[in-house]
């Protein structure tokens, strides 16, 4: 039977690593728009995967999960068990919610659903778009220079900027992770200039070797 679900857990992330683009929502955070899955999206694979898989917190309190809040942000921190394997997971949200209890599981599920590769790839995009500032909008060029201009050329993929680069160094350290080996997994090479085309293959990478790692 362990060996069974062994292989079921390797087939999550090939089935529900890139979710169906029907489920996915938008969230408004920091200034963006971030991809999401709704908390009922998620409950509906979980039972896909395992009808009997099963939530608790790591702390209770006065027979409720226990809340930490800290700079008007809410935390509580969970286990997740799917097809016998128990992984923890987060769930983080502004401490004035209306329905703070339900939105906290939300975020924990999604959280600890992504620990076992459910809609990995929202993550991936997510984690770095976080720290990614926008870019200003290009100027107007004058009605004079437009006329003037002949045929656009094509554009070449920008290199990755120091700061780009610095980014992704800390989050491997972070995950424990060699820049290097991340970028081989990608097929790419760190030592060579890489440019913002490389980055969905690099982001994958580091989230599936990290997941992998946290997984072992």
């Amino acid at each position: 039977m362990e060996n069974a679900n062994t292989e079921k857990l390797k087939l999550v992330l090939e089935k529900y690593g890139v979710p169906d683009p029907k489920i996915v929502g938008k969230l408004p955070k920091g200034g963006i728009q971030l991809d999401y899955v709704s908390h009922a999206e998620i409950t509906k694979i979980l039972l896909e995967i395992d009808p009997h898989w099963r939530w608790v917190p790591i702390e209770w309190k006065d027979g409720r999960p226990a809340i930490h809040v800290e700079n008007g942000i809410a935390t509580m921190w969970g286990e997740l068990t799917l097809l016998g394997q128990a992984r923890l997971g987060v769930g983080s949200v502004r401490a004035d919610k209306a329905d703070l209890d339900k939105e906290l599981v939300g975020d924990f599920l999604r959280n600890a659903a992504m620990r076992f590769g459910i809609a990995l790839s929202l993550w991936s995009k997510q984690e770095w778009e976080e720290n990614e500032q926008p870019r200003p909008a290009a100027r107007p060029k004058p009605a004079a220079q437009r006329l003037a201009a002949r045929a656009p050329e094509p554009t070449k993929p920008q290199v990755l900027t120091d700061e780009q680069r610095a980014q992704f160094v800390a989050a491997c350290d972070k995950a424990q992770l060699d820049p290097g080996t991340v970028a081989r997994n990608a097929n790419l090479d760190w030592d060579k200039g890489l440019t913002e085309d490389d980055l969905p293959a690099l982001r994958n990478a580091f989230h599936e070797l990290k997941a992998f790692k946290e997984g072992a």
